[in-house]
């Protein structure tokens, strides 16, 4: 299965109106911020993370996807999507960000179903909510560089969670807090005990350096 066979079927009329109607008119300041979230880089990731879980899901078919929590969502305007088009079973999808415009943004644009299945905005600063009484099968988090290491995260049912989680080694960013120079040490930080992939991916930023991105997906099972 290659990249190009993922599915990412978006509507740019859908894309234009929403640009228009919602982003220009109610939140112009977060233009520049939208668009970026459409960058090649943004998507490029998104659709590895969810070509590599397609990969162990079919390996793993009693790996359940009904319910899937998204840990720093932004807008979800990409990763959405892909999840819904690409990943059978998804029921519920549970976007967490302490950013409340973006989660604004973001409902208006996918709205509370996106084909069938149920999208819930929740407003949280991840670094201090309690996820021990929260339950998921899947946890992802694109942006761990932005918050306190994984394994101060714990979910109700944390031995059956598969964690998919990506960061990156770009120190020289401000509100890249938790940045990891490689996957060994990602894994640890993330306290996975189970590891179903590892990898990397050679980027280049705005500012046309060069950087790396990270990526595991494991579970904490033993």
């Amino acid at each position: 299965m290659q990249v190009e066979e993922i599915k990412f079927n978006y509507d740019l009329g859908i894309f234009g109106d929403t640009l228009k109607r919602i982003v220009l008119k109610e939140y112009p300041h977060r233009l520049t911020d939208f668009i970026d979230s459409f960058s090649n880089n943004q998507v490029t990731c998104k659709k590895w993370l969810v070509l590599e879980l397609l990969k162990i899901l079919k390996n793993k078919p009693d790996f359940s996807t009904k319910k899937i929590t998204v840990l720093g969502s932004w807008y979800g305007n990409v990763l959405v999507p892909l999840l819904v088009d690409n990943i059978k079973g998804v029921e519920n999808i549970n976007l967490i960000d302490m950013d409340e415009d973006a989660l604004d943004i973001g409902r208006k644009f996918l709205g509370r179903k996106y084909n069938g299945v149920t999208i819930n905005y929740l407003k949280e600063d991840i670094n201090f909510t309690d996820f021990s009484t929260k339950y998921t099968n899947i946890c992802i988090n694109t942006s761990c560089e932005h918050m306190l290491p994984m394994d101060s995260i714990s979910f109700q049912n944390d031995e059956n969670v598969l964690y998919v989680l990506q960061s990156n080694d770009m120190k020289n960013v401000r509100e890249h807090v938790n940045c990891v120079d490689s996957n060994e040490e990602f894994i640890n930080q993330a306290s996975l005990s189970r590891t179903y992939y590892h990898g990397k991916k050679r980027l280049e930023a705005q500012n046309k350096k060069k950087y790396w991105r990270f990526m595991i997906i494991g579970r904490r099972d033993d």
